[in-house]
């Protein structure tokens, strides 16, 4: 009787301790989400026009900044925030966001005209959900000469390209906190310059690393948008990945578009994928879904049939290191919301138990 009377008291004790007690026994998880916001164009007017043809180059750029306009930035960012809405990521990896601007012909400063992280932050706003954008990249800033929506006049436009990482903010500290951000862009060597109306322009590329504590113990979220065009460059940029941001202890999270396809991996396809995971790295969607395909892109073809329609998935989250088990991972935006695909890629949305 006296060691029941004992046993129950010790029950009411810890009771009495509160939420604190469970919360602290209680398994960690992290559930994170890799989203291309699309800039809206592919690109192949500009890459399929003649270089040596300034007047088809001048309407090719012209095609592309209005399609990029049509796609409708900011009500395809509201499809995102609905994505984000449904299945409340503590962190928020984003390629592709895109700021588009315009002025007079020449001029060098231009005025935005849609800014696709705006509209997103506002989306999520409206819908009640908190979350901040605690690193922000500028990768490609590009400046060049169009005509007007009547193919009358020149005008100058812009196009610049951001990765960024979102981040709950109504969650206690206890429970997520960022201790540490980083961002680079890869060297000279690793990126690809175009060449486009004579100039030669640098596509920026890089990468973004959040060092997060979570309960007491550290982790490390990367994204990343690696190149597409050139797999020697893509190659590259993968290995000053592995020597930089990936280069830690601490269990280890990659979400991105790397424009690599782990369906069908080879070195044309994009080598990433396949110097990753000769590194270590698992990939959670073939770990929980081995049978599924698992297409990430694209979802449509962009450019009035004129870009690629093979599908692929491309759009991964990888781990590394023993701190992390994959729970569920799942794809989103598969179809269009109120007519309008989100995007020409799906998200993917992955859960970790983290270990004590």
């Amino acid at each position: 009787m006296i060691r029941k009377l004992v046993s129950l008291f010790v029950v009411l004790v810890l009771l009495s301790a509160g939420v604190q007690t469970v919360s602290a026994c209680a398994p960690r998880q992290l559930d994170v989400m890799t989203r291309n916001m699309d800039a809206g164009s592919d690109f192949w007017y500009v890459l399929t026009a003649d270089p040596n043809n300034l007047s088809a180059v001048l309407v090719a750029i012209t095609q592309t900044y209005q399609e990029m306009l049509n796609s409708n930035i900011a009500q395809r960012a509201d499809g995102i925030a609905a994505e984000i809405q449904r299945h409340h990521p503590d962190m928020v990896a984003l390629q592709e966001v895109t700021t588009l601007s315009s002025g007079p012909y020449g001029s060098t400063e231009l005025t935005v005209v849609v800014s696709g992280l705006d509209s997103l932050m506002a989306a999520l706003k409206a819908r009640g959900l908190h979350y901040k954008a605690v690193i922000v990249q500028k990768n490609a800033d590009i400046s060049l000469p169009a005509l007007d929506t009547n193919y009358q006049n020149m005008i100058q436009v812009g196009l610049t390209d951001y990765d960024a990482v979102l981040v709950r903010t109504d969650l206690p500290a206890a429970d997520l906190k960022v201790v540490k951000q980083q961002a680079d862009h890869f060297s000279s060597a690793a990126t690809l310059n175009f060449t486009v109306a004579g100039q030669s322009i640098p596509f920026l590329r890089g990468w973004i690393a959040v060092d997060m504590k979570i309960r007491g113990k550290n982790y490390r979220f990367v994204t990343t948008h690696l190149e597409t065009f050139s797999p020697d460059y893509q190659a590259a940029q993968t290995n000053e990945l592995l020597s930089g941001p990936l280069a830690t202890d601490l269990p280890l999270i990659l979400a991105g578009d790397l424009n690599s396809d782990a369906h069908a991996p080879s070195w044309e396809s994009g080598p990433a994928y396949g110097i990753l995971t000769s590194a270590g790295f698992i990939d959670v969607w073939s770990n929980i879904h081995p049978n599924n395909a698992g297409f990430t892109w694209p979802l449509f073809v962009e450019d009035s049939g004129i870009g690629p329609s093979a599908q692929q998935r491309i759009d991964l989250i990888l781990t590394h290191g023993s701190g992390t088990t994959p729970m569920r991972i799942v794809r989103t935006g598969l179809s269009p919301r109120n007519g309008l695909w989100s995007s020409d890629h799906a998200g993917v949305a992955a859960a970790f138990r983290l270990q004590p």
